[in-house]
């Protein structure tokens, strides 16, 4: 096994910006200001971690790994090794096992209202990621980091390597990352048998103190009586645990309970909406379509909402793209040029024209 050592700078929890006095929106904000993505490297987005590193020229050398195919760009099944320097020394605060490590810093957009901008360099799953607690980050190891790199590449044969393994294979204490999928269904012990003070204590939880862990517990106890609750009182709970799951970055799930909420209301123009990010988000462009026609099929064009209507055909357009369906996409765009009174989705609609035609 390879395995990469990767410095980075200290933090409690590597879970997005560690200041307890913001609300969710001044955190989102903040965190959408950042320019630090190491503060996420533990943090569950949507079944993975992203890890980021700063590296000299942003690359990680690997061309002393002897790659068994065509894929040189990075190296797979890797173990991982996060660590902190301090007094000259190298601690290790977690590690990523099974992991994909990247020769260049890898970029993904979110979009409105779905997660946040990715920038990393290794990805693995989440349930294979272990931070340690800061009173146990005490494991000294000897590494030399060569070149003012901030990255140490070995394997099996690398006189650390037995020292790195036997460290993990000993540990058996605790571990502080969370991992989203194991709190999805979790109930409260010993709850009132009061489906309306559950939801209302678990909404505090969600809009008051942005406790969204704590608030899916809660909406997940009042599932246990959603039989003897109306149907209006039960697409309350879909959604507020739909809304949970989002700011938890879990987003196959979310949509999963939006998706709960429509089978209910059948039209929302927002949560339809709020459904198309997700899915292209997650890579479901069959569904994102499916849901951009709900939403144009429904909504007739008028003059307040043209525009939105347009955005929700190039979206459309964007995923039969993603999908290499061209014709279907050069037929739309074309019609959305014609047709659209905005100059700037005139002009993006032409500039991906050219491009597919190229």
């Amino acid at each position: 096994m390879n395995f990469i050592i990767f410095k980075i700078g200290f933090s409690n929890n590597y879970n997005g910006i560690e200041n307890e006095s913001l609300n969710i929106y001044d955190k989102f904000y903040q965190e959408k200001k950042s320019n630090n993505p190491e503060i996420y490297n533990f943090q569950d987005y949507n079944n993975f971690c992203y890890g980021y590193a700063s590296l000299k020229s942003g690359v990680v050398n690997l061309s002393n790994i002897n790659f068994t195919d065509d894929k040189s760009k990075l190296l797979t099944n890797a173990l991982v090794v996060w660590v902190y320097e301090d007094n000259n020394k190298y601690y290790i605060v977690g590690w990523y096992k099974n992991a994909h490590v990247y020769n260049f810093l890898q970029r993904k957009l979110s979009y409105p209202s779905v997660g946040r901008d990715l920038y990393f360099n290794v990805k693995a799953q989440s349930k294979d990621c272990y931070l340690l607690p800061k009173k146990n980050r005490t494991f000294c190891i000897d590494v030399n980091f060569k070149d003012d790199n901030n990255f140490y590449i070995g394997d099996e044969k690398d006189f650390i390597y037995n020292d790195i393994i036997n460290f993990i294979d000993s540990y058996n204490k605790e571990f502080i990352n969370i991992i989203i999928s194991k709190k999805i269904d979790v109930t409260l012990e010993g709850a009132p048998e009061n489906p309306y003070l559950l939801y209302k204590r678990g909404s505090i939880y969600l809009y008051n103190e942005s406790n969204f862990l704590e608030a899916l517990k809660y909406f997940n106890t009042c599932l246990l009586f959603k039989d003897i609750i109306s149907k209006n009182e039960l697409t309350d709970i879909y959604y507020s645990k739909a809304m949970c799951l989002q700011f938890l970055n879990s987003f196959d799930n979310a949509l999963l309970y939006f998706e709960k909420v429509l089978d209910n209301i059948d039209y929302d123009l927002n949560i339809i909406k709020n459904i198309i990010y997700l899915s292209i988000y997650i890579k479901d462009y069959n569904k994102a379509i499916k849901y951009c026609d709900i939403i144009l099929k429904n909504e007739n064009k008028t003059l307040e909402n043209s525009l939105l209507l347009d955005e929700i055909s190039c979206l459309k357009a964007e995923c039969y793209l993603y999908l290499k369906q061209y014709n279907f996409a050069k037929e739309l765009l074309s019609s959305i040029k014609c047709n659209t009174t905005s100059k700037e989705i005139s002009n993006h609609c032409e500039n991906v024209l050219n491009k597919i035609k190229a």
